[in-house]
């Protein structure tokens, strides 16, 4: 074995004892609602059950608040915890933020955490997922809790494994539009899942034209992600802006 290999091997466990510890750590803080710190993000100080600042500051958040205004109806669809939802909710008591998180056990932590911050009347949480067309789908639980989709090798890249597999309900986001109020701006970050989303939202991107910010994966999965993203994003008339991680999609036509 090369010395490139021996390296890599060790890396790789490393990062699964790491990352599984403190997942374990994580979700008995969240079961027993211990201790809630005070985590500065781009909106402001919010609480969360998590043990450290994820993503408080990235560069996407940043993309999503620059694009919303102080009574923006912005939707983040793969909440997960409600990093996003909860910077972009903090210091904007007008703003409302439709929180989109199929998970069942990282929806109750998404909903622990907007709970502790007292952000009901800002953030609605929706425990279901997104794609092209309603009905119920296997979910595959991830023993990395951020890998976790409705793609099996989703969930078991970065040496993770599937922990199990629940039946999540799945609607179209044209659907939850027509329920709720039309987005001003859509985040979507759900591990491979972004096509599926944008063509269930065909006549949200054609009638309402909000903006799009986007993690387009590809990262450990087949690759055709991103090309399927592009097309169905350039049909609408949507000019994409790439950055490192992350697609800025703004319409190139008016409604």
């Amino acid at each position: 074995m090369s010395v490139a290999s021996v390296r890599r091997a060790l890396y790789a466990r490393l990062r699964r004892l790491f990352l599984g510890g403190y997942y374990r750590l994580v979700h008995q803080n969240y079961d027993r609602e211990v201790l809630a710190t005070r985590q500065r993000t781009l909106g402001g100080t919010v609480r969360s059950y998590e043990l450290y600042n994820r993503h408080g500051r990235d560069e996407m958040l940043a993309a999503v608040e620059s694009h919303c205004g102080p009574e923006s109806v912005v939707y983040d669809v793969g909440a997960n915890v409600g990093v996003y939802a909860l910077a972009l909710a903090a210091g904007e008591p007008d703003r409302r933020i439709v929180a989109v998180e199929p998970a069942p056990t990282v929806a109750d932590q998404l909903t622990a955490n907007v709970r502790v911050n007292g952000f009901g009347d800002r953030i609605a949480v929706r425990r279901c997922g997104l794609g092209d067309e309603s009905g119920e789908r296997d979910f595959y639980v991830s023993t990395y809790t951020e890998l976790s989709g409705f793609d099996r090798a989703s969930a078991s890249r970065w040496e993770a494994s599937v922990a199990a597999v629940e039946p999540v309900q799945v609607d179209r986001l044209d659907d939850l539009v027509a329920e709720t109020s039309p987005p001003d701006v859509v985040k979507i970050d759900v591990e491979g899942g972004g096509a599926s989303v944008l063509r269930g939202g065909r006549d949200t991107l054609e009638r309402h034209r909000p903006t799009i910010v986007l993690e387009p994966h590809s990262d450990g999965l087949d690759g055709t992600e991103p090309t399927a993203c592009r097309t169905l994003l350039t049909d609408a008339e949507y000019e994409i802006t790439e950055r490192d991680d992350f697609w800025v999609a703004e319409p190139a036509t008016s409604p």
